[in-house]
Parts: C-alpha cells; sequence; structure tokens
C-alpha cells in the first residue's frame, strides 16, 4: 500500500513538472510496459584442449518513453540439467526510450573440470546447454525487477590426440655411430582433420639423451585418423656408452622417454593454431 502511494505522488510529480504533454507517457510507464530480451547470438571466440570460451549476445528492448539502466545479470550455465557455471556479472548499461542496446557476456569452460563432473561427455564432440539469464532493471517510477533469458545451444569438445612410439628403425649401427629412424604415431579422435606441421622433441633411449630439435614436417590426419611422423636420428655410439649399442644389438627392449610439443593446424575454422602437448614414456620392442 505503501509502495503504491509513493508511485502515485511520484507520477503526479511528474505531471506537475512536465505539464499535460507527459500524462501519455506516464499513463504509459503506469502500465508498467517491461523491458523485453533474448540472446540474439553466441560465437565460439576461443577453442583449444583446455577449454572454450563463448561469447553471448544478449538484445535489451526498452518499449518505454524514457531511458532504462540494466544494472547487472545473473547467470546459470546447465549441461545434462546441472549447473556447470554461474555467477554474477554488475553492468552500468543505459538503455534509451523506445531503443535496444546489446549486452555481450563472455565465458570460459574449462573441458578438465567438465570431464571430471560429467563423465557422459567424456566421448563426445559437443555439449548441449542451457543458458539461464537473470537481467537486474531499474525503471523509473516501477523500480527494481528481474526479467528471466533463457537459451540453448551446443559447443565443441576437442579431444588431445593420442601419441605413442610405434618403432624404432635401425638403419645403420658401428662401434662410433648409429642411425636410427624413430616412427611416432599419432590418432587423431576428433571429427575434424589435422595438419601436423612441426616437431619439438627431446628424446632419451634407455636413460640417455639420443636427440633433440625442432623437426619440420606435413603429415595429414584424417578425422578419426592415424598418422605417423618419421624421425631420423643420429647417435654417437662413443658418448652414449657400450650399453646403448648393446641394446640396439639385444632383444629386451629399449625404454624410452619422449618430451616436447607437436605444433598443428585443423580443418575446423574455430580451432586453427594448435599445440599438442608430448610426455610419452614407454618400451619399444626390439625386432
Amino acid at each position: 500500500m505503501l509502495r503504491h502511494s509513493l508511485i502515485l505522488i511520484a507520477v503526479y510529480s511528474l505531471m506537475l513538472i512536465q505539464g499535460c504533454s507527459s500524462m501519455e507517457q506516464v499513463g504509459q510507464i503506469m502500465k508498467g510496459q517491461k523491458p523485453t530480451a533474448k540472446v540474439t547470438g553466441v560465437k565460439v571466440t576461443s577453442l583449444d584442449f583446455d577449454g572454450v570460451e563463448l561469447a553471448f549476445d544478449v538484445n535489451v528492448t526498452n518499449p518505454n518513453p524514457v531511458g532504462i539502466d540494466l544494472a547487472g545479470l545473473d547467470y546459470d550455465l546447465k549441461l545434462l540439467g546441472d549447473s556447470f557455471v554461474k555467477g554474477k556479472q554488475p553492468m552500468a548499461l543505459s538503455v534509451a526510450a523506445n531503443g535496444t542496446s546489446q549486452v555481450k557476456l563472455p565465458m570460459r569452460l574449462g573441458f578438465r573440470q567438465l570431464m571430471s563432473s560429467y563423465k557422459k561427455l567424456q566421448h563426445a564432440s559437443q555439449a548441449a546447454y542451457q543458458l539461464d539469464l537473470g537481467l537486474g532493471f531499474n525503471i523509473p517510477v516501477l523500480g527494481k525487477m528481474k526479467l528471466p533469458v533463457s537459451y540453448q545451444g551446443e559447443f565443441p569438445i576437442p579431444k588431445i590426440p593420442d601419441i605413442k612410439v610405434k618403432n624404432l628403425d635401425i638403419q645403420k649401427l658401428t662401434l662410433n655411430n648409429a642411425k636410427l629412424l624413430l616412427q611416432i604415431e599419432v590418432d587423431n579422435p576428433n571429427n575434424f582433420s589435422l595438419l601436423l606441421d612441426q616437431l619439438n622433441y627431446n628424446l632419451k633411449l634407455n636413460g640417455f639423451n639420443v636427440g633433440n630439435g625442432l623437426l619440420s614436417q606435413s603429415v595429414a590426419i584424417k578425422q578419426d585418423g592415424r598418422g605417423v611422423i618419421n624421425l631420423p636420428l643420429s647417435v654417437n655410439i662413443m658418448q652414449a656408452g657400450m650399453g646403448l649399442y648393446s641394446a640396439l644389438l639385444g632383444n629386451d627392449g629399449l625404454k624410452y622417454e619422449l618430451n616436447g610439443s607437436m605444433a598443428a593446424t585443423s580443418s575446423n575454422s574455430i580451432l586453427s593454431d594448435i599445440k599438442i602437448p608430448l610426455n610419452e614414456q614407454g618400451v619399444i620392442e626390439m625386432k
């Protein structure tokens, strides 16, 4: 009752100050014309193997004859019906009378957290989501109000390729040096193709550093496909020791450590420049 009385006092004050020409505007305000809002678009602004960054465009329309203020918004992005990212974002946006303004809401989603929280998405290439917004307005005479907005969409989930040492071919072996060819197999589990451009590597065999550097080699891998990188190596046996020489001749296998990264591009226009981490250990069976 008190609030209604205050509104009436404010309305009558406007009428007295602004004159009869304002009576229609005041009448429209008293009808409580609410602003409207909708998500008009979403862009994937950044995508890598760690996460995805989305940018939501929200159009806010003010049907009132006076300007209104958007003070802030609440957001809640849900996956499989559960909240994944939620929070509040303060704003100071003025929406002109009978006008429309746009709000941009950036949001980054980490894949590590996503996979640990939603096991069903571990093998998915896309994730469906629902974004619930609550826009808080300050409207003359009517005061504060909150406007709910919902939007549904999908975002891609790229997966790190599986990398392993496939084979070590001994092309030449003497007491002084060895010429080796290391084959590195790359499995691409994604629904887009990859083009491997460079290999930045450091390789140890049986604990001895046998090579490091930058290899430029183009290897195209189709979606859900497999490719092989051929890495030539020249090893000084005199420095490596006879232990490595004997291991190369034997059938017991060689322990390897392969570290570094691969540079690649993809057929996914959003996921352009890719850096694939290398941190592999295992045993190469000598044949």
